[in-house]
């Protein structure tokens, strides 16, 4: 069986190879100077493209991150307290935040880091079943927030669509999301229905499976019974992390309409904020490590009536950099820190 050490580094070379392939193709399509004859000089393009950029606006953008990563670590510490009645400290949940992204960029569907935000939460004394209602309050507060805006979104996505590779992507994004949404449901109301369902899928292998499905389904009722106790009795908890997830994300929608006026474009936030939704809505579930290429790409097309080709590239890879980079760049040296790859094996059958 493959280690973490060994699945981490082959999710790192994949992203790694993603990440370059991504940027040149950015970069090979822009054209800094239009009119002109078009440049296949990479180190030309991104000389031009960084002279016009303010560098006052980047550190702006650099606050903002910093902002954005303090007020979602508020927001666990608060679910935790709403769950577990114990405040997770900001180190820990800072922690939980930057090694789920490294950890998400490394793996397919950025599912990597939802074991390893469990280890972190049992290493602060919150058991798995507890740790696990954590993140999937985390996930419901966000999904609320996406629903709540979404008529705002569905016009933008009707005059998307008209492009073939967003109309792909938004039938993609459609149906994960239902699934999602889904087994949740289910999980909340129904877990039984899931438990048969398993058992029959692996009616062959029963005498291996059985003990661990008791183990998960018992997990997965304790994550029931507090979740419907968190809604029931931690209702200032809920209207809290409700709000607070609204606010966590304003200044993560303002590096992009402060990395425009970096470069002298003038638009609404509210516009600007909407089409990152959009990017969001159809990278979350991408089959890519760290939705790299799918993220860009949307992001790209979106952007590209507003900016123009000649900066289009590198002003994709720096939202992308702040939005995504940075945090899994810090979370890959707090992997290395928090878990000692190689020395600490996380306990797989457990969690």
């Amino acid at each position: 069986m493959a280690t973490l050490k060994t699945k981490v580094r082959k999710g790192l070379k994949l992203f790694v190879i993603l990440l370059v392939f991504t940027m040149l193709a950015l970069l090979f399509f822009s054209d800094p100077e239009p009119g002109k004859k078009f440049s296949l000089n990479i180190i030309k393009k991104l000389s031009y493209a960084f002279k016009k950029i303010d560098p006052f606006f980047l550190l702006f953008s650099l606050l903002c991150w910093v902002i954005h990563v303090l007020l979602d670590s508020c927001r666990i510490s608060l679910l935790c307290q709403g769950v577990s009645d114990k405040w997770c400290d900001l180190k820990t949940s800072i922690e939980i935040i930057l090694t789920g992204a490294f950890l998400a960029a490394v793996t397919p569907f950025q599912t990597g880091g939802f074991p390893v935000q469990l280890y972190l939460l049992k290493k602060a004394k919150i058991s798995y079943g507890k740790g696990s209602l954590i993140i999937l309050l985390r996930a419901i507060f966000y999904s609320i927030m996406m629903l709540v805006l979404f008529p705002f979104l569905f016009p933008i996505l009707i005059k998307e669509t008209e492009i073939k590779s967003i109309n792909i992507l938004s039938k993609y994004s459609i149906i994960v999301y239902s699934i999602i949404i889904l087994i949740i449901t289910f999980i909340l109301i129904k877990p039984e229905i899931i438990k048969r369902l398993v058992y029959r899928l692996i009616k062959k292998k029963r005498k291996k499976g059985t003990k661990l499905i008791f183990k998960l389904f018992k997990e997965i009722e304790e994550m029931k019974e507090g979740f419907w106790f968190f809604v029931k009795k931690k209702k200032w908890h809920s209207i809290g992390s409700f709000f607070l997830t609204f606010i966590t994300y304003i200044p993560y929608f303002f590096i992009a309409s402060l990395l425009l006026k970096g470069i002298g474009i003038e638009e609404s936030f509210f516009k600007i904020a909407f089409l990152q939704l959009v990017v969001i809505f159809f990278s979350f579930f991408s089959p890519t490590p760290g939705a790299t290429g799918v993220t860009e790409g949307v992001f790209a097309v979106l952007f590209l009536g507003i900016i123009g080709r000649n900066l289009l590239g590198v002003f994709t890879i720096l939202w992308r950099f702040f939005t995504f980079y940075l945090s899994a760049l810090i979370g890959g040296i707090l992997v290395l820190d928090v878990l000692k790859l190689g020395d600490l094996e996380i306990d797989r059958k457990r969690i």
